[in-house]
This record gives C-alpha cells, sequence and structure tokens, in this order.
C-alpha cells in the first residue's frame, strides 16, 4: 500500500475522531444547558465527583460553596484547605474536583508569591488555585492571606522593574483549594476556610481501599466518564461567566449560635447556592439575585455536617493531643502526649503542638487554656480546661 493511501486513511480516521468528538462535545453542551436551566448543577457535579472520589462528601460540597463564592459580586469569599494524614484522600479529592471545572480556571501547584502577583495579567478573574501541603506561615501562606483578604479586587502589590515602582495586581476573586496536615493557619486565614478533616481509621482505610479495587476492574465506562467531565466543566464555564449580587430576604429571620465571622462564611454560603441555582432564582427590581429557603437548608447541611465554623474549632488529630493531656491528669510531657497518641509519631506531635515552617502557628497557639511549663526538663504542657465545639444550632423563624 503507497505512502499517499496510507496518508488519506489516517486522514480520515482522524477526521472521524474529530467529528464524533464534536458530536459528544455538542451533546455534553445541551446535557448542561438542561441541568442548568433545571438549577440543578451543584447536584450534578458533586454526584460526578462522588463517583470518582469515595466518601468526603462534605469536602466535595465545600469546594463546589468555594466556586459558587466566585460568582457573587457581594461574597467575601469562601476557600477550602483539607487537612488529615497522607493517603487518605485530602488530595484527591481536590484534585477531582479540578478536573470537572474549566480547565483555563482550574490551576493546581508550583506557584510562588511572585507568581500570584505577577501572573495576574494572564488568570481569569474566578480562577481556582490548588496548594498542596502548604506551611501557612512561610511566604506563600502569607501571601495567600493577603490574596483572601482582597478577594473581590484582587490584591496589589507594588515591586521594582528596570528601577520604577509598578504596581502588580492579582486576578479578582481567585479561591484557594489547599491541602495540608494539619490546621495550623492563624485567625484571619481560618476565618475565610472551610476547614475539612479526611478521616484515616481503620475503616475508613477499608473504604478506600475498595473504592481502589472497584477502579481498577473498571467499574465506570471510559466514554461516559468522559462525557460527565465535559457536561461538568460546561456547567462550570457558564457559572463562571456569571457575577449576581445576592439579597438574601430572610436574613433578619435566621437563628444564628456563632460568632459575626462565622455568620459571614455561613451567609455566603447561601448566597453560593443561590448563584448555582441562578435559572430557578429571580430577580428584584435592582437586578439582584434573591436567595430561596432552599439555599438556606443548603447551607445548613453543610455547616452541620463541618461542625460549624469557627476559629477555634480543632481538627481530629489536635483533639487526640488535647485528650491525651486530660487523660494524663490535665499535666503531660511530649513523650506522655506521644504515649497518649499511639497512632502519632513524635516528630508529628511536636507539629501539631508547635506548628510547620517558621514561626508555626500550632496548637499551643490554638489553644489557649494549654500552658507551657517549661521551668523544668522535659517541659510540660498544662491543659486548664477542654471546650471544642458542641452542637451546631441555626434555624429559620417564622415569617413575623
Amino acid at each position: 500500500m503507497s505512502e499517499s493511501l496510507l496518508g488519506r486513511i489516517s486522514d480520515t480516521r482522524e477526521s472521524s475522531k474529530l467529528q464524533a468528538r464534536k458530536e459528544v462535545e455538542r451533546l455534553a453542551k445541551a446535557e448542561a444547558r438542561k441541568i442548568a436551566e433545571t438549577g440543578q448543577t451543584f447536584e450534578y457535579i458533586l454526584g460526578v465527583w462522588k463517583k470518582r472520589h469515595h466518601g468526603d462528601e462534605p469536602l466535595g460540597k465545600a469546594l463546589l460553596f468555594s466556586m459558587g463564592s466566585q460568582s457573587v459580586s457581594n461574597s467575601l469569599g469562601i476557600h477550602v484547605a483539607a487537612t488529615g494524614d497522607g493517603g487518605y484522600g485530602k488530595s484527591d479529592g481536590i484534585k477531582k474536583m479540578g478536573k470537572l471545572v474549566y480547565p483555563d480556571f482550574w490551576k493546581n501547584g508550583g506557584f510562588t508569591p511572585q507568581t500570584l502577583y505577577y501572573s495576574g495579567p494572564d488568570m481569569l478573574d474566578g480562577v481556582i488555585i490548588g496548594l498542596e501541603d502548604i506551611e501557612w506561615n512561610s511566604d506563600l501562606g502569607v501571601s495567600v492571606k493577603r490574596i483572601t483578604t482582597d478577594f473581590q479586587e484582587g490584591a496589589l502589590r507594588v515591586s521594582t522593574i528596570d528601577m520604577k515602582g509598578v504596581e502588580v495586581r492579582t486576578a479578582k476573586r481567585i479561591a484557594f483549594w489547599a491541602s495540608c496536615v494539619d490546621s495550623q493557619a492563624d485567625e484571619q486565614i481560618r476565618d475565610r476556610f472551610i476547614m475539612y478533616n479526611v478521616k484515616s481509621d481503620s475503616e475508613r482505610r477499608k473504604q478506600i481501599l475498595g473504592h481502589m479495587k472497584a477502579r481498577d476492574e473498571g467499574d465506570q465506562d471510559p466514554e461516559e466518564d468522559d462525557f460527565e467531565t465535559m457536561v461538568c466543566q460546561t456547567l462550570t464555564y457558564d457559572l463562571k461567566k456569571k457575577l449576581f449580587n445576592v439579597k438574601i430576604p430572610f436574613a433578619t429571620r435566621i437563628k444564628f449560635d456563632g460568632d459575626p465571622r462565622a455568620y459571614g462564611m455561613f451567609s455566603d454560603m447561601i448566597r453560593a447556592s443561590a448563584a448555582f441555582s441562578y435559572e430557578k432564582r429571580e430577580k428584584d427590581d435592582a437586578g439582584r439575585l434573591i436567595a430561596t429557603v432552599e439555599d438556606f437548608e443548603n447551607a445548613k447541611s453543610l455547616y452541620v455536617e463541618i461542625g460549624g465554623h469557627d476559629r477555634d474549632k480543632y481538627t481530629d488529630s489536635e483533639l487526640k493531643v488535647l485528650n491525651a493531656i486530660v487523660g494524663n491528669g490535665g499535666e503531660a510531657t511530649q513523650a506522655d502526649i506521644q504515649k497518649g497518641c499511639n497512632s502519632l509519631s513524635s516528630g508529628r506531635v511536636s507539629d501539631i503542638l508547635n506548628g510547620r515552617g517558621k514561626q508555626g502557628h500550632g496548637l499551643l497557639y490554638k489553644c489557649k487554656d494549654i500552658i507551657v511549663d517549661d521551668s523544668k526538663r522535659p517541659i510540660r504542657y498544662k491543659l486548664r480546661s477542654v471546650n471544642p465545639k458542641g452542637n451546631i444550632s441555626i434555624e429559620l423563624g417564622e415569617p413575623t
């Protein structure tokens, strides 16, 4: 067979593939339009994500609320930090959701403080940035804190280029999806991040292994997987092109047990829910999108699942350390703590107590009830009381 004929056959095959691909894209866009019109964008994307990442449904919801807040002009922004032991899904959950975002709006890893600012003109507003194993007190962590403060406008930085002062600004409404071993951020970071702690017990280990084995056996058709990805990316692209001012007409009826910062996060979750269902929400005379009781219930569901939003909320690992001190009579050395937390190494206990990175903000910084007695060696940690967050109370009162 001549080379020219082989070439034509190859071109025909490639043309057929291209036509087939275009047809799949057309069908995906049609499906996405149908989903958006029925107000099911949130539920559809979450459902696809749950097929690909086993468990951690609150994490999936948190990531979507974060994305939704980027389409709200009167939101302070919602970001997500997944904490916990390595190998139990915190990074996987973020990456699997990232693949469902339209590619231009998903940037994962490899960032420095400089690239966050100097890439501003090349980044689209509403971009989502994935950060793996971040240390909050590194230069990058400090930059993230500054950027989250200026969520709507983008953060400004003055630099010197060719002996001249130059202003550089990040993209607007950046959302950060971060993974880290422990929640060792300072108060300002914890105010705007939904903290989710992945489980690492034996039952969770069995569930992950079962999910991995089912995936290896091919539990989902690749073509179906590809189609669902296209639908999700089309839905996220549609949402990224929208920006709503969201009104909560029942705000005065919300009975909320928490501090003002926690309420600010909760109300932004309501706004994000409304943005996802914009096709099913009415607008007032000023053009504002009107949130409904359904949006309140969506936000409440996640808020309760994550145990509320409080800057002093403890992770599972931090609670283990606190309980080890309690179990030792309210006073313990680091060796005593490790003995009481037999699943944690000496280095991990030290990281939890003191924090990682320079000037780490560990449990000693976060928990005001720990007293460090360094008058003798080894150092002793005394605990006055343990008051982890209890029941979460959010209700919607009757109209007056």
